[in-house]
């Protein structure tokens, strides 16, 4: 916990009782170093911070001679960007608690993403309860969510998104990765859903945070690698709490070191200098670092300074089995991006999408079963041109010609019209373009309607000869030739023709796409 009072009372009384100072090192809590940092300026005095992460102390008009050897919670976008191209993810949405520090990180984001083609999609906050956020996320679709929020709020969204069965192969959680190990049993008890049921919705979260030491094998300016520095530290550490800071702190000693003796040197060759006194030119040429300064690589890697802000290396972890991953690691000063060979294991088989994938699909006659019907259509045909061709030949035979050979034609003819229509009728949109499938729409009417009229037409006509003949009950002799039978078919087929006509005039048939209702894809 942070105590203001008694902070800037240390802070104050050393100003007043103490030596001359030469520069302030430390600040943990934000609201104490926010305080000291903004009044720095009254004294001369540089401070440097190893632990103060907020970005509000980033504000260089406000805060002048504040520095910090720690990247700021900001530091994070830049790689949650890099992270967000590299998986080609360019939907998000955001779940923030409604934190100052947390809005910052929120609000930074949002300007980091603006004209990187990454669309938010959704932005949500939330006080106490992130169910209610959590809903409109799953509502909205977003599958990419990057959550700002401590660990107590933690265990309440996850709880939330097994309710809301976010979770799984269809979604990615990028949270802050500075959580303590195990957090979520701490704060458990305070839910209401099962460990269970929680460890379900947690796992394969990423988690982003700055990386505590640098993973390079590297000798750094105190002769030890970053490796040899931890076992030192662990060993003289022994059963104490272990700080992330701890790098930090040992580098931020070794940079006021540096710094110091820079300013003795300005000291030495301004000495004689009329305009400046010794204390100004001290901490403008010595102790006040300059702006896109570049150091040697040290123990949390290449110090790097833009704007008074220290450019560091993010790590990427990701929740695997009850346990933290490294996955990754962002070089902020190299802008690159490593993913740490098959390391990083999502839920499904590939990384989640950023969306529900809309893919209109047209709905077409299945090929094999328009196939087969077009192969016992030809057979048709052929059956049909035999009986043709066996009527013509044998035309002049009794039987063939009582049965009047000139009405069998029409009744063949017109069959094979209708066989021919099937063709059409099986040409959809996959086959034919949207202009040709219009004039098709007509060409098949006209045929199937034709080859009916003709067909039927001729066999009502025969059968109606025989109902006329039968029914004369006075038995006297009554012919009744093909020319007639020919005159009602003509009769019905100009019937049909004219309101096939009608009807092409008044309203002819268009191709319309009917939507038919979303079905998950298989």
């Amino acid at each position: 916990q942070c105590d203001n009072a008694k902070g800037l009372k240390a802070f104050y009384d050393a100003i007043k009782y103490g030596p001359n100072h030469l520069m302030v090192f430390g600040g943990v809590c934000a609201t104490v170093t926010s305080i000291i940092a903004e009044s720095l300026k009254g004294w001369n005095l540089v401070q440097l911070s190893f632990a103060a992460t907020t970005p509000e102390l980033a504000d260089k008009k406000k805060y002048p001679y504040f520095f910090r050897t720690v990247p700021s919670d900001n530091a994070v976008n830049p790689a949650i960007l890099k992270l967000l191209k590299y998986y080609q993810w360019k939907r998000v949405g955001t779940l923030t608690q409604d934190v100052q520090r947390f809005s910052e990180v929120r609000n930074d984001l949002t300007g980091v993403l603006y004209g990187e083609d990454i669309e938010i999609s959704d932005t949500e906050s939330f006080s106490n309860d992130p169910c209610t956020s959590v809903k409109k996320l799953k509502g909205n679709d977003v599958r990419i969510i990057l959550g700002q929020f401590d660990e107590e709020m933690a265990v309440k969204v996850f709880c939330c998104a097994y309710d809301e069965e976010m979770y799984g192969s269809k979604y990615q959680w990028i949270i802050p990765g500075w959580y303590e190990n195990l957090w979520w049993e701490s704060w458990i008890n305070s839910s209401q859903c099962l460990s269970k049921n929680l460890l379900a919705a947690m796992e394969g979260y990423i988690g982003v945070d700055f990386e505590p030491l640098s993973s390079k094998m590297i000798k750094t300016i105190s002769g030890r690698t970053p490796q040899q520095y931890e076992k030192e530290y662990n060993a003289k550490r022994g059963d104490g709490q272990s700080s992330k800071f701890h790098g930090y702190a040992y580098d931020g000693i070794w940079v006021a070191q540096e710094r110091v003796q820079a300013g003795f040197e300005c000291l030495q060759r301004w000495r004689l200098h009329k305009r400046l006194n010794g204390l100004e030119l001290f901490i403008q040429k010595g102790v006040k670092l300059q702006h896109d300064e570049i150091m040697i690589v040290r123990l949390t890697g290449q110090v790097v300074f833009r704007n008074g802000e220290r450019m560091g290396t993010i790590k990427f972890t990701q929740f695997q089995e009850r346990k933290e991953v490294k996955v990754g690691e962002y070089n902020a000063v190299a802008d690159t991006l490593e993913i740490i060979n098959n390391s990083i294991r999502f839920q499904g088989l590939e990384p989640p999408k950023d969306k529900t994938i809309i893919q209109e699909e047209l709905r077409k006659i299945s090929l094999p079963l328009y196939s087969i019907l077009s192969a016992l259509t030809i057979l048709g045909m052929i059956m049909a041109s035999a009986f043709l061709f066996f009527n013509i030949k044998n035309r002049n035979q009794k039987l063939i010609k009582m049965s009047s050979p000139y009405m069998n034609n029409l009744i063949i003819l017109g069959g094979m019209l209708s066989y021919a229509s099937i063709f059409l009728f099986g040409l959809d949109g996959s086959f034919v373009s949207e202009k040709t499938f219009e004039t098709l729409c007509t060409v098949r009417t006209w045929i199937l309607t034709v080859g009916y009229t003709t067909a039927f037409g001729a066999m009502f006509a025969k059968t109606w000869r025989v109902h006329a003949i039968f029914k004369n009950v006075k038995m006297k002799k009554k012919i009744i030739k093909d020319q007639k039978l020919l005159v009602i078919v003509g009769g019905m087929l100009l019937i049909d023709l004219c309101i096939l006509i009608c009807w092409q005039v008044v309203d002819p048939l268009r191709r319309t796409v009917e939507k038919y209702n979303m079905e998950v894809c298989p």
